[in-house]
């Protein structure tokens, strides 16, 4: 086996579109998108007479240099001959670029598992950590989903690949229930343009200001839009509050809640918010966006944000009901909801985020987690101490500066 740079981007970028360890993050894009005067990327091919593997590697060349390949490689893991080959590879780049060390976070699933986390027969990939391990690469271990790592070792995915009707089918009863209300109360979702990210800057501003983190600029939205053009998709969702009216106000003058008093008092409620949104913003309100990728058979949703007002409405339901439909039509069959901290319990923090996600029946899935060939043990534990304090220092400050009481 040989290594060498890939100068045709497009027969590097085809090859990962084609591979099952797809990923936005592997992409030439995201070198484009990632690229600083300090980041070199360095696209590398592994050749048995063909091309049967690729790596995209960050060189960072800070005052500690080292390098980091997001999510792996594109390559035949079950083989281990090849896998051991191409680490030995990767080895001996980094050694010659030399570095303080080498950091991947392989799209490997760990395990099976049901969607409570617990393993079940299927998946065991497990042997993939060891064979990195007795290469000389320390593995971080089966953690946290926020335990610092740079990629979230746990995601949960939607296998889209199935008419439409089944798949609303297998939402639970109150995701299905919100999709129903919105053919009455004239919430729906479309195709969304560069000019509507101003929604999304919105949405995120208002969700920073709670839990105080920085929302991002224009520029960010922009730059990714722009170099992911033909592989993305800005979801936009809003409603037709005249019709919420009218659409409340028939079901009120009709039969159906003449004897559910409590159910009655409800309608009323959300008749009269529909009327003071509708007084505040004008009959058409724009109440949630969402930002994806797309890649070969996979996507992935980076950002979805709501306008907390009209959390009522359940609007991201629509929002990702459309979007399945819209990324199915474009060849998707894995729908990435992108990250959970990985635990299921309710007493976890972000336990909401994981129940909210569950309810679209997707399947749990657990990575193996993150590796680093350490080639300078000094440096390397300076840097990540170094980086570990900035981390603490920036969530403190960004708490302070962005956090609304």
């Amino acid at each position: 086996m040989k290594i060498k740079t890939i100068e045709n981007l497009n027969i590097y970028d085809d090859f990962v579109k084609k591979s099952p360890y797809n990923h936005y993050m592997k992409y030439s894009n995201w070198a484009n998108l990632k690229k600083t005067s300090n980041m070199k990327p360095y696209f590398l091919g592994f050749y048995d007479e063909k091309l049967i593997g690729t790596a995209m590697i960050f060189k960072f060349n800070g005052i500690i240099p080292y390098m980091y390949m997001p999510t792996g490689l594109c390559i035949d893991y079950s083989n281990l001959d090849i896998l051991n080959e191409a680490l030995d590879l990767l080895k001996d780049f980094a050694k010659k670029e030399k570095v303080s060390f080498l950091r991947i976070d392989p799209l490997v699933i760990r395990v099976s598992k049901d969607i409570d986390g617990n393993q079940i027969d299927g998946i065991n990939n497990e042997f993939v950590t060891e064979a990195l391990i007795n290469k000389g690469f320390k593995h971080k271990g089966y953690g946290y989903g926020y335990d610092g790592s740079l990629h979230n070792r746990f995601t949960l995915i939607v296998d889209i690949d199935k008419d439409i009707e089944t798949l609303k089918s297998n939402y639970t009863k109150q995701r299905q229930t919100a999709l129903n209300r919105h053919e009455v109360i004239g919430l729906y979702t479309r195709l969304g343009n560069i000019d509507d990210i101003k929604y999304l800057m919105e949405f995120e501003k208002e969700l920073a200001s709670m839990q105080g983190f920085k929302p991002h600029s224009k520029e960010f939205f922009t730059d990714i839009i722009n170099k992911y053009k033909n592989n993305h998709r800005l979801y936009i969702t809003e409603i037709n509050l005249e019709h919420m009216i009218e659409g409340i106000s028939k079901e009120l003058k009709s039969k159906k809640y003449a004897k559910d008093k409590e159910a009655r008092l409800a309608k009323e409620r959300e008749l009269n918010q529909a009327n003071v949104l509708k007084e505040e913003h004008g009959s058409l309100l724009v109440v949630a966006a969402g930002l994806f990728l797309y890649g070969g058979n996979r996507s992935w949703d980076l950002y979805a944000y709501n306008r907390k007002s009209c959390n009522f409405l359940k609007p991201v339901d629509n929002l990702h009901y459309f979007a399945m439909q819209d990324l199915k039509n474009l060849g998707v069959k894995y729908y990435d909801m992108c990250g959970f901290s990985g635990s299921t319990s309710k007493d976890d923090p972000y336990y909401g985020l994981y129940n909210y996600k569950k309810s679209f029946n997707p399947e749990f899935i657990e990575w193996i987690g993150e590796f680093d060939y350490i080639i300078d043990k000094n440096k390397y534990k300076l840097l990540l101490n170094t980086k570990k304090g900035f981390r603490r220092i920036r969530r403190k400050l960004n708490s302070i500066i962005y956090k609304k009481d």
